[in-house]
């Protein structure tokens, strides 16, 4: 524990004209069983230090501090249960959707691609140093849009897509849009126009079918051969069968008996609360609009289809 505050956490980034800073806070590895990083960040008190790594330093680190794994994902479809089912087991720290990593990838990028590139693995780096060891970086959905960046960083590490109808994850956004939907920052508005850059999509319905789809080109440019799709109705069983056999992770059966009965609670509980999960599918399925339904139909399934295209030789039966 005593290393883990010495190294600090990576809470926050800045790429600044001479480099990047990277803010580290005294919190260790073994905190960080909330859903999302951010929310351990938020709960536990700590020390904070500045680190600055100098422009023509960044990217040199060594290969074997690259995660283990990547997850990408098209939002609401499971994915914060793929990263705490990881979790239970024993091996790699899980990095959940980590402030710092949507503070390089935010728009508008005033670097170039390369230098993007080098920060991310820089930022590898002090991941892995907390970590002592692997580690696997869970990711926010808008990530998604800069999966190659991603990729780039990390040439070796394979990567997961987790996915769900896109009727579902429409009316859930619908329902709670994610805020750089509507959001008047920069990178809200990067992020709007990277999505819609030709303002296409003229209601609320056709621009998260317009994300969706968006989502799925994104990954879609990918290499198939590093990546592997999980779908939402795969859950929890794709974790041992899917996800740990491709990030080269064991799951004995105490594991697996672990993360079945996890899956049976809400993936998004705060710590020291417990809600039983209960399946939304068809009461998603019941209150998609015809409006949603076309969208969907015309913007985002033809993507899908792609991306499921490419990847049939490695889907679950």
């Amino acid at each position: 524990m005593q290393q883990d505050e010495e190294v600090g956490l990576p809470v926050r980034a800045g790429l600044a004209t001479t480099g990047l800073y990277l803010a580290l806070r005294q919190i260790g590895r073994g905190e960080l069983q909330d859903a999302f990083m951010q929310e351990t960040v938020a709960r536990v008190p700590a020390a904070q230090r500045i680190v600055h790594v100098a422009r023509d330093g960044l990217g040199w680190e060594p290969r074997d501090t690259a995660p283990v794994g990547i997850i990408f994902h098209v939002a609401r479809c499971g994915s914060t249960l793929l990263s705490q089912s990881l979790k239970r087991l024993d091996g790699p720290v899980v990095y959940a959707e980590p402030q710092p990593v949507n503070e390089i990838l935010a728009p508008p990028h005033k670097w170039p691609r390369a230098d993007l590139v080098a920060a991310l693995r820089t930022l590898g780096g002090a991941f892995a140093r907390h970590a002592r060891g692997s580690y696997i970086l869970k990711l926010s959905s808008w990530n998604t849009l800069y999966c190659d960046v991603v990729a780039e960083a990390f040439p070796q590490t394979p990567w997961v897509l987790s996915l769900r109808d896109p009727v579902e994850v429409g009316v859930s956004l619908l329902a709670s849009p994610p805020g750089w939907f509507q959001g008047t920052a920069e990178a809200a508005r990067g992020l709007v126009a990277r999505v819609d850059s030709d303002h296409a999509s003229k209601s609320r319905e056709a621009f998260v079918a317009s994300v969706y789809g968006a989502f799925c080109a994104a990954a879609a440019g990918l290499d198939a051969s590093r990546g592997r799709l999980v779908p939402y109705e795969s859950l929890p069983a794709a974790v041992w069968d899917i996800v740990a056999p491709h990030f080269s992770l064991s799951v004995d059966p105490s594991q697996r008996e672990r993360i079945a009965e996890g899956a049976r609670r809400h993936a998004k509980a705060a710590i020291g609360t417990v809600a039983e999960f209960k399946s939304d599918v068809a009461s998603k399925q019941g209150s998609a609009s015809t409006e949603l339904r076309r969208a969907i139909d015309s913007r985002a399934r033809p993507q899908l289809e792609r991306l499921l295209y490419l990847h049939v030789a490695t889907m679950p039966p």
